[in-house]
């Protein structure tokens, strides 16, 4: 679990500073996918076959969402680590309430890179979802909440 937490800290906000979608002193730096790709991914996840037991994709950093299966069920985490990605924890309980979607607000204690006293916050969206559930509604708020397209490329991380 440990591991867990210390990709969230370095996922989406090593990218959000430092991402080149090239290969950087001879590594990929990461998988890339259009969004109607999701859905292999995420049986690769539900089949063990990922590095971790999560995925998250983004196209620029602050708009990372990461999968993660609990008790056998898809849900949807976001983790407010630089300033910009603070004003989208709104926008995702919003939106979880117009779907009738229960949320959570936990931390994995991340030191946030903005000034807080607290660890970054983590906002997750309990779907409970299937993959074809789950594959609609992280492409539902790529689009809704972060006006991505589904031309949009994203990074796989971690």
């Amino acid at each position: 679990m440990l591991l867990i937490f210390i990709c969230f800290l370095t996922g989406c906000k090593e990218y959000a500073s430092n991402h080149s979608p090239q290969i950087k002193n001879g590594i990929q730096m990461s998988k890339r996918m259009k969004i109607d790709e999701l859905k292999s991914s995420l049986e690769k996840l539900e089949n063990g076959q990922t590095e971790f037991e999560f995925i998250g994709i983004t196209s620029n950093g602050e708009d990372c969402i990461y999968f993660v299966i609990e008790e056998g069920k898809f849900s949807i985490e976001y983790e407010a680590i630089i300033e910009n990605q603070i004003a989208f924890l709104d926008k995702l309980k919003d939106f979880s309430k117009l779907n009738n979607l229960e949320t959570e607000l936990r931390t994995y204690n991340n030191k946030a890179q903005y000034k807080s006293n607290q660890p970054a916050p983590v906002l997750r969206i309990k779907a409970k979802a299937n993959i074809d559930e789950i594959a609609i509604l992280g492409e539902s708020i790529q689009n809704r909440i972060f006006n991505n397209s589904k031309e949009t490329t994203y990074d796989i991380v971690p």
